[in-house]
């Protein structure tokens, strides 16, 4: 069983595709536009992004655009989190999703033991990060 993310846009799913492969060092795995799928779509919504995937390491995040008119907000109980096990790994990642958005925790040192930060990237999109420190 794998548990694979899945996030909505309203009309920028195109542009959080490309920011998140780029700062996740994946591929674009998959991408289909509304246009091509069988069901009327408007002018507008032609180009908007229907389906897509982002495979990075064994990790997949998917990704559409919402159809005009339907309700979106990024206001949500969802957080991404990430753990990994190389500190300036961990500190790279942070600083590409965090770009343009907003640092809620900065990436710091922990009582657990952990290096550890939470941030809302630019499209509104929560993520945690936790590097388990070797000592």
């Amino acid at each position: 069983m794998k548990l694979n993310p899945y996030l909505n846009f309203d009309g920028n799913a195109e542009e959080a595709i490309n920011f998140y492969k780029d700062a996740l060092g994946g591929e674009i795995a998959m991408l289909t536009r509304f246009e091509e799928s069988p069901m009327p779509t408007s002018e507008e919504e032609k180009q908007r992004i229907m389906h897509a995937q982002i495979v990075f390491g064994d990790n997949m995040i998917m990704i559409s655009d919402t159809m005009k008119g339907t309700p979106f907000s990024t206001n949500g109980n969802i957080q991404l989190s990430i753990g990994l096990d190389d500190e300036a790994k961990t500190r790279k990642l942070f600083d590409k999703l965090s770009a343009g958005g907003r640092i809620t925790m900065p990436l710091a040192k922990q009582f657990w033991g952990g290096l550890f930060g939470m941030f809302q990237d630019k499209f509104g999109v929560d993520w945690m990060l936790n590097c388990a420190v070797k000592e």
